[in-house]
């Protein structure tokens, strides 16, 4: 394995052809002196482009955000698994492996060297719990039983090892919103413009970066005229180092709020697509007589992103 990149192990990993058998499961690798275990799991890709995508994501509540979003797709504050702290194989229709690092905010970039060695040994761990799979489909639930998960263990002399590694609580997820009393209190005194309802969303938007060194992701808030189509407003953001993800997308209803203050007037509406933008609207709805709804699709907001891009 020593003379191997992890791309050569990716491809050996394709090579087994077995990407749908392993779509159902996720195991657990830890290299010795890591800090975190990495979780495998397997993602389908997007024809006609990818084949698979195989990540191997960073710690236990990456883990647990991780399941949560895939049963809700609202839940927390991440949008894809792109946003998530973890390694990331990707294997397109050709058999062309490219393995990228991602971070909360932040565009997938290349391996550092020293990552490029850790990657090595997860993926190599990796493909041979998939060589096992080919006769022990159950492998990967063998500690279902004891509510652990099965892991490969490194110990300090090199070793490795099956072992369970048992499933910790996940921490209650807490969302905490304030405004300032001044912008509700000037808010409050702006008429209510009746008829006049607004489509809003805030969203990752595809391929827009920051030039930077290391470039961070766009997201946009956009605001449109339910009845025109016109913009309200639009606001682009990205991440900031001490606040993260989650701190950006809880500064949302009070970025909306003052776009509201500085239109001089509130919609007697606000609606959206995204529970999660819904969950947090609620805060400044109970705060303004607007009334919040949540729709399949708005033509007119999807139609302005469109034209975003």
């Amino acid at each position: 394995m020593d003379a191997l990149t992890p791309v050569e192990i990716g491809r050996k990993m394709d090579a087994l052809a077995i990407w749908d058998s392993l779509l159902p499961f996720n195991w657990i690798v830890k290299p010795a002196g890591t800090v975190f275990p990495y979780f495998c799991t397997s993602l389908k890709g997007e024809a006609p482009h990818v084949k698979v995508r195989f990540l191997m994501l960073e710690g236990w509540q990456t883990f647990h955000d991780y399941i949560h979003t895939r049963v809700d797709r609202n839940f927390g504050v991440y949008s894809t698994p792109m946003e998530m702290p973890h390694f990331e194989m990707v294997v397109s229709p050709a058999g062309d492996v490219h393995i990228f690092r991602h971070d909360p905010g932040y565009m997938p970039r290349a391996l550092s060297a020293k990552e490029s060695e850790l990657c090595a040994k997860v993926l190599w761990e990796a493909y041979g719990v998939m060589m096992r799979l080919e006769t022990d489909q159950k492998l990967p639930l063998k500690y279902a039983a004891e509510k652990a998960m099965f892991a490969r263990i490194q110990d300090a002399s090199g070793n490795w090892v099956d072992s369970p590694m048992e499933i910790p609580p996940m921490r209650p997820y807490v969302e905490e919103i304030s405004f300032s009393k001044a912008s509700i209190a000037k808010a409050k005194d702006m008429p209510i413009a009746e008829g006049y309802q607004i489509e809003l969303d805030f969203r990752l938007i595809p391929n827009v970066m920051t030039r930077e060194e290391r470039a961070r992701c766009a997201y946009e808030l956009l605001a449109v005229n339910s009845a025109s189509g016109e913009r309200v407003f639009s606001d682009r953001t990205s991440v900031v180092p001490d606040a993260g993800l989650k701190g950006m997308w809880l500064a949302m209803p009070y970025r909306v709020l003052e776009r509201l203050i500085e239109g001089q007037r509130l919609p007697s509406q606000i609606k959206v697509t995204s529970g999660r933008v819904f969950r947090l609207l609620r805060f400044l709805c109970h705060e303004l007589p607007i009334k919040l709804s949540l729709h399949d699709r708005l033509e007119c907001l999807e139609e302005a992103y469109g034209k975003s891009r």
